[in-house]
């Protein structure tokens, strides 16, 4: 995916960070990029033993990057950290995290290599029951994610944006992304006081939600690795945007509430009760705002990105009229 937030990193570079991370005996065989991403950069490293291991690279600390984006490989580095002792979550091990800028100006991370072909590749290829037990399966798995508790909400590595209740915590991501929009010239749909007016006359309904769980905040099917054969989820991955929130963020940011498998393992049913059904609505506009105002942050070269992304802006904004 070609994205501006993608750093360009050469071969010199690479082999400098691997061998800050892995000692100057190292011996590389092969460097390949991994073009899936749509924020950092990522490579294959293959090494002459036959070991493999992953490269991600942040984007240039002087590109400017939606609120939202600040410290993301912090936060995937302590999310992985505490996923990879829970039993059942297959996420990568950390191997090596640099933040000095010794080497480059980017943050860098190494993490363990997980054999698998993300779902949106395969996903043609698979019969209805197949895509239904994965579905059932990734659920399972989201549930325990979700199962860690967190002491605030709000993001994990800025730790000015903490907060004691679920809507204050979300009042400010939408904030932010209102004001990365004007800070980019982003025309929207609304007013900003209009849209705060809406989310404050639904603080009680957020505010039911009482305890702050680690949510992903990115299932979508290019994040899930399966493997071909056997069908099992070998992998979860970029969990760099994840947040203590809602677990009702989950199905919205990964783009499967239509996915019924999923939506009656995760809750145990497909119909949302009133309330669940409007924090859904706001969760949908949260993520829709994203979509429309990144296409301009990340300049995206297709047309198609922003009026498809604004198209389900207006949907979910005229829902939320209606509830």
């Amino acid at each position: 995916m070609v994205s501006i937030t993608k750093a360009k990193i050469f071969n010199e570079e690479i082999i400098k960070m691997t061998k800050r991370a892995f000692g100057e005996a190292v011996e590389l065989q092969e460097i390949t990029e991994l073009t899936g991403g749509f924020y950092n950069t990522a490579y294959m490293i293959s090494f002459k033993d036959g070991q493999k291991a992953v490269l991600k690279v942040s984007p240039l600390k002087a590109l400017k990057v939606m609120r939202y984006e600040k410290n993301l490989m912090e936060t995937e580095v302590f999310v992985l950290d505490k996923m990879h002792s829970m039993k059942g979550v297959p996420v990568p091990r950390v191997l090596y995290y640099d933040r000095s800028g010794e080497i480059t100006d980017n943050e860098f991370l190494f993490m363990e290599f997980l054999y698998g072909v993300p779902l949106n590749k395969v996903r043609e290829e698979l019969t209805e029951d197949q895509y239904n037990m994965i579905s059932s399966n990734l659920a399972e798995i989201t549930k325990k994610i979700n199962g860690v508790e967190g002491e605030y909400f709000g993001y994990i590595s800025q730790e000015n944006k903490r907060f004691t209740t679920w809507f204050e915590a979300f009042f400010c991501m939408i904030k932010e992304l209102l004001d990365d929009a004007q800070d980019a010239g982003v025309l929207l749909p609304f007013e900003n006081n209009k849209l705060y007016s809406m989310i404050n006359k639904q603080r009680e309904v957020l505010n039911q939600v009482k305890k702050p769980l680690l949510v992903h905040k990115d299932l979508w099917e290019g994040n899930i690795l399966i493997n071909p054969k056997t069908l099992e989820i070998t992998g979860i991955l970029d969990c760099e945007r994840a947040i203590f929130g809602d677990a009702l963020l989950e199905p919205i940011c990964g783009f499967l509430w239509e996915n019924k498998s999923f939506m009656n393992t995760y809750i145990g049913r497909e119909m949302l009760n009133r309330d669940e059904n409007i924090r859904f609505v706001l969760y949908k506009i949260y993520i829709d705002l994203i979509s429309v105002i990144e296409c301009t942050f990340r300049q995206y070269p297709d047309e198609n990105a922003d009026k498809w992304s604004r198209l389900q802006l207006d949907e979910a904004l005229q829902k939320l009229v209606t509830l």
